[in-house]
């Protein structure tokens, strides 16, 4: 074998070892963007779903706390809106973000599960103000008002969320450090309302 032909299977196989390193890297990103975005495309499909589960709660709310709304029509519009909100609670936990996104993906559910709560107190304000005795006004006022702040909240902050969410890019997710905002380690936060903790 002569000095020009070892030189030239050199070169083949030098090239071979970059194309294959070329090649496993570039598989690396196509995967972790098709988990990005498939992680991309459930969050806004839950934000849809929270949107329009929780905003027609709200408005009903807030006419029924000025002594507008029906309660009745209320009622019946709680438990279809509760179940809602559990499945999307339950498809939230089932995600499967990337690493550094595991921060976000337990910050929606953890919303989901606050607006959960939320319903039960409005479930409760609903049972004091619809009780045959009555003089519960008080208490049915109170627990409504502090279900719809949390409700509202809760929407607010799975919204914030969804659009750090969407912010980020495969280049981004290839740091492998969790983003500061939706961290596990991120506060969460109580809302105060006429002195009494309303994040129940």
């Amino acid at each position: 074998m002569t000095d020009g032909t070892g030189l030239w299977l050199l070169l083949l196989v030098a090239l071979a070892v970059l194309a294959t390193l070329v090649l496993r890297r570039m598989g690396r990103l196509i995967a972790r963007t098709r988990e990005l975005e498939g992680f991309q495309r459930s969050a806004r499909r839950l934000d849809r779903t929270f949107g329009a589960t929780a905003d027609p709660m709200v408005a009903r709310l807030d006419e029924l706390r000025r002594h507008a709304g029906d309660p009745q029509g209320l009622v019946g519009l709680l438990g279809p809106a509760s179940e809602t909100l559990r499945a999307a609670a339950s498809e939230a936990r089932a995600l499967r973000p990337p690493a550094r996104l595991r921060g976000e993906a337990q910050g929606l559910a953890r919303e989901l599960d606050r607006a959960i709560r939320a319903t039960e107190m409005v479930e409760h304000g609903l049972d004091a103000l619809l009780a045959v005795r009555g003089g519960r006004e008080l208490e049915a006022q109170t627990s409504l008002k502090r279900g719809a702040l949390n409700l509202r909240h809760a929407r607010t902050a799975f919204h914030e969320i969804v659009t750090q969410v969407l912010a980020v890019g495969p280049a981004d997710i290839g740091t492998g450090s969790p983003t500061r905002s939706g961290g596990a380690g991120a506060t969460v936060p109580t809302y105060i309302v006429d002195g009494i903790d309303t994040d129940l």
